[in-house]
């Protein structure tokens, strides 16, 4: 074991060393070829710095692959990747041609997805293809699933890697990560198999990261991330395990974790964006296909102040947490869902904390919008329908999974005989108190009452069902359809209160940014509330409704009962009565410029008090009541 460990040792030597020497060599190359990315606003670099590096990426890992085939064939032989090496080289061959094309002369975003999809069809064929477990049934063997899976496995990887490639050192620092958690999880497979692909592969881009790292002094470009997402999503397919085919595949999505969380990511942003475009009546040249400045690198680039180094060891750490996290989950068996979901939990927060500006910014733009709500109906009824029959299938098996000792053993579709007499009577019901077409934006506490009556009066009829249809399961399946049926109510009512939540955090994260770019802004008003009551509340809904064109930053709420002071209103802080503001250290701290007063209930002499303390400030003071005026018929 230990020799084998210092062959690997060797081959990483050998692969890094030849990447050293063939990078300066391909960066002359290049630069008279003429394949320089200039700089301009979409790019970070600010000198012409020469691309196609990958192709010393390239050469180093077919020599130093050459080289174990001569000196240590059985240790290549034993790689599990071995197989695949004919089949690689030539959908490899593939990708080379289109990247070098694109870097020398540039191909349209058409023709280097042929490319991708050629390539991904070479190694399927070969064998390299994402199957299913055969344990999970005949029908995981069907090409019909397969080709599908394996195409959107291969285009979503070799997109990823070509699409995170913005920073000096980011696509191939990320590259070597994944690797080594890759090498990590075929110890994990098989201890006494070699990861000798992924040692000269880091190798590879170790030596080419001396040049790559910041100030770069050359680029991947579309010859290296495109080779790179291609032989890494290779890997991670043939590394899987048939007996263990979650805990691998899970493993290996986490290791390329960062790369395809930024691809998803601009995925939803431009198509957002072109939606956002076609209703506005933009130009739709390019349409989701255009590049942005937007993607997860360039705004830790701007969290950073410019700093690339900085960006570049933040995306670094986040994959490494990844694959850590993926360690720990195989290691720790028995808190491996604890471990499991803290760390998801946490990396979610840092990804939505990412997304508020641009993504949730544009979703919000877009369910906002003038008309929004009558054109969603048109999508609202189906997405619930949808999200209603998965949270029932997701419920259903995973309390029967839970639950199987204290039920009959069935079969595959028995179960699934079970699930659909227990969902359709409450399909129907939830259609028949109307739940697919009610207002839930505007809901209130009948609303949620009718999808609790619904579930219970639809579970009674499905368990009255399965005792007459099933009567032997019927007895000691009561305790598992009483608790499905408590619990179900829950994710469903949360599913349609989804959008009403969404908006009222956008509110919230909007409001802290109004609050905070107010202070430079003048244009922005600092608002305080004069009574909470139901004007305010009111007001705020009137906010939440038009979160994106909001251009008041809310501070908080007087309130002459004192009782209140300290408490929350809608989110916004209740202060206590006007007498608060005359300390002129919290006075300066809030800043306002301008006091809205939102109840009916004030007195003449209170009013003069704000008017008087308004003028003596300089505060805007304006007055916001719901009324009811009568109209002279004609």
């Amino acid at each position: 074991m230990l020799k084998n460990f210092g062959i690997l040792f060797a081959l990483f030597l050998i692969s890094g060393g030849v990447s050293l020497i063939l990078t300066p060599l391909v960066r002359g190359m290049m630069t008279r070829l003429g394949a320089v990315d200039q700089p301009d606003p979409r790019r970070v670099n600010r000198v012409p710095i020469p691309r196609g590096g990958g192709l010393a990426v390239i050469a180093s890992f077919f020599l130093s692959l050459g080289v174990a085939e001569c000196f240590w064939h059985e240790l290549l032989v034993a790689s599990p990747f071995y197989p695949m090496l004919p089949w690689f080289t030539a959908s490899a061959a593939v990708l080379l041609v289109a990247g070098v094309v694109d870097d020398l002369r540039g191909i349209p975003p058409i023709v280097k997805l042929l490319a991708q999809v050629l390539a991904a069809a070479i190694l399927c064929y070969g064998g390299a293809r994402f199957v299913l477990p055969a344990s999970w049934g005949a029908w995981t063997m069907s090409p019909w699933l397969y080709i599908p899976l394996t195409m959107v496995w291969y285009i979503g990887i070799i997109n990823a890697f070509n699409l995170i490639d913005g920073l000096d050192g980011l696509s191939s620092g990320l590259a070597i990560i994944a690797a080594i958690g890759l090498a990590g999880i075929l110890f994990v497979v098989n201890p006494q198999l070699m990861p000798v692909v992924s040692a000269v592969l880091v190798g590879a881009l170790a030596g080419f990261l001396r040049y790559n790292y910041h100030p770069a002094t050359v680029f991947l470009g579309d010859t290296g991330s495109l080779f790179i997402g291609l032989l890494l999503a290779t890997l991670a397919l043939v590394t899987r395990r048939e007996d263990a085919f979650v805990l691998t595949m899970g493993f290996s999505l986490l290791c390329i974790g960062m790369p395809l969380i930024d691809t998803m990511l601009a995925i939803l942003r431009r198509t957002l964006r072109y939606l956002l475009r076609k209703i506005e009546g933009e130009a739709q040249e390019g349409g989701i296909m255009v590049a942005d400045r937007s993607h997860v690198h360039h705004r830790l680039l701007t969290w950073s102040k410019g700093n690339q180094r900085l960006a570049v060891w933040g995306l670094y750490g986040l994959a490494i947490a990844l694959v850590v996290l993926g360690f720990l989950s195989v290691s720790l068996r028995l808190s491996q869902a604890t471990i499991f979901l803290i760390g998801f939990f946490a990396f979610a927060a840092v990804i939505l904390r990412a997304m508020t500006d641009v993504e949730l910014w544009d979703a919000g733009r877009l369910f906002t919008r003038p008309g929004a709500r009558n054109a969603s109906r048109f999508f609202a009824v189906p997405c619930y329908v949808f999200a209603d029959c998965l949270i029932m299938a997701g419920t259903f098996w995973c309390f029967y999974g839970l639950m199987r000792q204290w039920l009959p053993s069935l079969s595959g579709s028995q179960q699934l005989n079970l699930f659909l007499w227990y969902a359709v009577p409450v399909m129907v019901a939830l259609a028949v108190v109307k739940a697919y077409t009610r207002i839930w934006g505007r809901s209130t506490r009948k609303d949620g009452f009718a999808i609790v009556l619904a579930i219970g009066m639809g579970s009674l009829v499905s368990h009255l069902i399965v005792c007459y249809v099933l009567p032997g399961v019927a007895p000691r399946a009561v305790l598992f359809h009483l608790i499905w049926s408590l619990i179900l109510p829950l994710p469903i009512l949360y599913v349609r209160l989804m959008k009403t939540v969404f908006l009222q955090w956008l509110t919230v994260s909007e409001n802290y940014r109004l609050r905070k770019q107010s202070l430079a802004d003048k244009s922005i008003e600092r608002v305080l509330f004069y009574g909470a009551g139901m004007n305010l509340r009111a007001y705020i809904t009137l906010c939440e409704v038009n979160v994106t064109r909001n251009k008041e930053a809310l501070l908080g709420v007087l309130d002459d009962n004192v009782g209140l002071r300290g408490r929350i209103f809608r989110d916004l802080p209740i202060f206590g009565p006007l007498e608060v503001l005359e300390d002129d250290a919290f006075f300066q701290q809030l800043q306002p410029t301008k006091m809205i007063i939102s109840t009916p209930m004030i007195g003449e002499k209170r009013l003069a008090d704000i008017c008087q303390f308004c003028q003596k400030r300089g505060i805007k003071l304006t007055r916001c009541s719901i009324t009811e005026t009568p109209l002279a018929l004609k």
